[in-house]
């Protein structure tokens, strides 16, 4: 099993996930937020919330009342306003098109990562529409 992202928008309480494994942009997190600071367009991880991550891997119950991780990540996650996340997205994918660097050593994962953000601006354009706000799901 690996550690993924899923897109997700808060919108009235509920979480909506797009469900869509996005390892690409797991994998090159560090990179992404340096090419993010040096565009100066904010910060990629900055979208990233662990509340899924952090209760799987612990022994903590979920608070009474609550039925799954997306509940507690709808209550206390990482959020930010959609047109917030989609600048960012945009602004790196812009940035990564422009100067096209390579993602990885031994294998070059820049078709993965472009296509990865693409799929999370339509999403996050749709949350944007909807007044939703956005993040990144860490999953495994």
């Amino acid at each position: 099993m690996s550690t993924v992202l899923w897109a997700n928008h808060l919108l009235g309480g509920n979480v909506e996930s797009d469900e869509s494994d996005m390892w690409a942009l797991y994998k090159h997190v560090e990179k992404l937020d340096k090419l993010a600071g040096a565009a100066k367009v904010g910060s990629f991880s900055s979208l990233l919330d662990h509340t899924d991550l952090q209760f799987n891997m612990g022994d903590d119950e979920l608070p009474e009342g609550m039925e799954s991780t997306e509940e507690l990540m709808a209550r206390d996650g990482v959020w930010k306003p959609a047109g917030e996340a989609l600048a960012i997205l945009e602004g790196l994918l812009n940035t990564i098109t422009t100067e096209k660097p390579r993602f990885g050593l031994m294998k070059n994962d820049y078709d993965a990562v472009v296509a990865e953000l693409t799929e999370s601006i339509e999403y996050a354009r749709k949350a944007d529409a909807a007044g939703a706000r956005f993040n990144f799901s860490v999953v495994m």
